[in-house]
């Protein structure tokens, strides 16, 4: 998810900061003293009182350790804290929230709290669209060995119950009953009360999370959260919300705060920063000390942030609001929402559980949970959850008959694909084409080179005619393997779509969709389908990819910067294969990228220019194994340098149409102003 963060005035911040550095032992204090920091106007032993009733509601049993641990005399905790614990974990989920084109996305965590009712942050799922394209992933956690359980993917069903809230940052909404592999029953996970009553917690005392952050293995968060602060009803602003500090990055997205008997306090939503406002603008302090623009704070990892607490949504508060929402439906209303409704009120309990109990286990079957165990030292990273194969598809061989590929004549003057030197094939053979002895990969209107070590391509060349151009809307992205190469040596969904948070490396297309789409119209579809190919991608930063600035603005503004009306043009492109690229994922990750543009002019003049671009600005918060990439580096090049740098041989033509004539250095590019380009001239009327 983006940085999510809450702003208040100096005062308050100040107030929790005060909170958070004090280090008070509550044995050292009169013994109702927690209380009384909570409730000035109820009598602290009434207080004492409800807090007892609700730890004994919970199902967990009540001693005298719980009643100093309250006092804030003692911090011992029964045994049976893990095992519930365990029990409460099973509630809780990995949501994945697929974009409009099922390619990226983002991570929250969820958790039950009905047998069909699941809770989230309204910022996770923030509509009934929304909802229709996330899952919900349960059991995605380590075994007792280390290993990764994949769990089961649920679909979320917002046509039987959806209710959302932006103010207080909630969604409800519920799930199949049945797995997408139809392996599982969500009974199976049980689910965790969520009780309108007050007192489960009070300041100074503990809450544990348990969270899915930015789509990893669940994880638990336990005594780094100390209570500080919980809202009243003296201020409206803050009633909502409670604060528990922490010493580590904050919460994931939608995960439940849950006391020592494991009953849900609050949902995390938010997490406090330092904050100013300097010169009209809004600033947030990081952990050196240095102050920077929320924007540029939203670039950085967690870590670097200063933060000063998390805020969690109470759990009375949205109980309340969703029976407000509830009694507004009329005959809309949900029966799945009405019927968690009277549980919590205990009104109608749901059948074989018991009235309060904070956990509340399958009452089918033991659930199977290890799903399919992982080797643990070839895999570390999360897989994105499906309701459909990720693998990729694959087309029969006869349907690429007649492809032609890159055109060397196309711009009237001959521009031959660059030849392979011996530098080039240090790092891998050309992979074998069936059906070829030149070993091309031909597709409509260009063509790919594939190096057979690295599975990713040596060079494309691709043909582009702006007169004939052909606008296509994009659909639905379907990759697919060319079976014209082994399947194994091209770089699949595996790699893709296994990342955690849909935001780390996109199939970054070599040759650009735009590119290639000219012609009859018929002909322009099958080379926009040609370029969804495995072959013509290669792995960038996503950021990287959709950035109109760098490595998509780049193309864009060579060639609209020339004569768009009669524009011809042929664009070589590929990444700088380096013996340093750190492997990620069984793959090694190019940190540059090159791009060679030739066009013609009006008198059919040749103007070449090389580029490369790294993606390194944007991998900053990617969890690699070991971050793949050196020092940021954007540049403009000459042909003859670039041949060196990559081990390609352009034609001469090429290298004489240069418009970068210095081959002695590389010019660094700031932004496009600083680029070397040709500004084509028309014929005179």
């Amino acid at each position: 998810m983006p940085l999510k963060t809450v702003t208040y005035g100096e005062d308050f911040l100040d107030k929790l900061k005060s909170l958070r550095n004090q280090e008070v032992s509550a044995s050292q204090e009169a013994p109702l003293s927690n209380i009384e920091r909570r409730d000035r106007t109820t009598d602290p032993l009434t207080v004492l009182a409800r807090r007892v009733e609700n730890i004994a509601a919970s199902g967990s049993g009540v001693s005298s350790f719980d009643l100093e641990r309250v006092l804030g005399r003692n911090d011992l905790l029964p045994i049976n804290f893990l095992q519930r614990g365990t029990l409460a974990a099973r509630a809780v989920c990995r949501i994945w929230v697929g974009d409009i084109f099922g390619s990226n996305g983002s991570w929250g965590t969820g958790l039950l709290v009905s047998p069909r009712l699941l809770i989230t942050n309204h910022h996770v799922i923030e509509s009934v669209d929304a909802a229709m394209r996330a899952l919900a992933q349960f059991g995605y956690e380590m075994d007792i060995s280390g290993r990764i359980r994949e769990g089961k993917a649920f679909e979320l069903t917002p046509t039987e119950a959806f209710i959302t809230d932006s103010e207080l940052d909630f969604t409800l909404v519920a799930v199949a009953e049945k797995s997408d592999d139809a392996e599982a029953n969500l009974a199976d996970y049980g689910f965790l009360r969520l009780d309108p009553t007050l007192h489960k917690v009070e300041p100074l005392e503990f809450v544990t999370i348990i969270q899915h952050p930015d789509g990893q293995p669940k994880q638990i968060a336990i005594r780094e959260n100390k209570v500080l602060k919980i809202g009243d009803n003296q201020d409206a602003l803050t009633d909502n919300f409670l604060w528990y500090a922490s010493d580590t990055a904050p919460g994931s997205s939608g995960s439940p705060a849950l006391n020592d008997n494991w009953q849900v306090v609050a949902i995390h939503h938010k997490s406090v920063v330092k904050t100013r406002i300097h010169e009209g603008v809004e600033e947030i302090q990081l952990t050196n000390g240095k102050w920077v623009s929320k924007s540029e704070a939203e670039k950085l990892s967690e870590n670097q942030i200063k933060w000063i607490a998390n805020e969690g949504i109470r759990t009375s508060k949205i109980i309340a609001q969703v029976n407000k929402i509830q009694a507004q439906q009329d005959g809309s209303a949900s029966q799945l929402v009405q019927a968690f409704l009277e549980d919590a009120k205990g009104i109608r309990i749901f059948p074989g559980t018991t009235p309060r109990e904070s956990v509340v286990t399958s009452t089918i079957s033991t659930p199977e949970l290890s799903g399919d165990r992982l080797n643990f030292e070839k895999k570390t990273k999360p897989s994105k959850p499906s309701a459909k194969p990720r693998r990729g598809s694959i087309r029969p061989l006869s349907y690429y008959d007649g492809r032609k590929g890159y055109d060397p004549d196309f711009l009237g003057v001959t521009i031959s694909l660059p030849e392979l030197t011996s530098t080039a094939l240090a790092f891998g053979s050309v992979a074998q084409v069936e059906g070829t002895q030149d070993n091309i990969l031909r597709y409509t209107h260009f063509s790919i080179v594939m190096c057979e070590t690295r599975r990713l391509a040596f060079y494309t060349a691709v043909n582009i005619n702006g007169k004939q151009w052909v606008g296509l809307e994009r659909k639905n992205d379907e990759w697919f393997f060319d079976p014209r190469i082994r399947e194994n040596l091209q770089v699949g969904n595996n790699f893709y779509g296994n990342e955690p948070g849909g935001n780390f490396f996109d199939r970054g297309h070599l040759v650009r969709r735009q590119d290639p789409i000219w012609g009859e119209e018929s002909t322009a579809r099958i080379a926009n389908s040609d370029t969804f190919h495995f072959t013509n991608c290669s792995p960038q930063y996503f950021e990287f990819n959709q950035s109109e600035q760098l490595w998509q603005g780049l193309e864009n503004f060579i060639l609209t910067n020339t004569d768009q009306d009669d524009l011809l043009a042929s664009v070589f492109t590929g990444p700088i294969f380096q013996q340093t690229d750190v492997v990620h994922r069984d793959i090694q990750v190019p940190q540059f990228f090159w791009k060679v543009i030739l066009v013609t002019d009006g008198v059919g003049k040749l103007y070449s220019s090389a580029y490369v671009v790294s993606q390194e600005k944007f991998v900053n918060n990617i969890p690699f194994e070991r971050r793949p990439v050196g020092e940021f580096n954007n540049f403009q090049v000459s042909i003859a340098n670039l041949e060196t740098r990559i081990g390609l041989k352009f034609s001469d033509e090429v290298r004489r149409a240069d418009v970068y004539t210095d081959s002695s250095k590389a010019r660094g590019l700031r932004g496009f102003a600083d680029i070397q380009h040709p500004r084509r001239k028309k014929l005179p009327n």
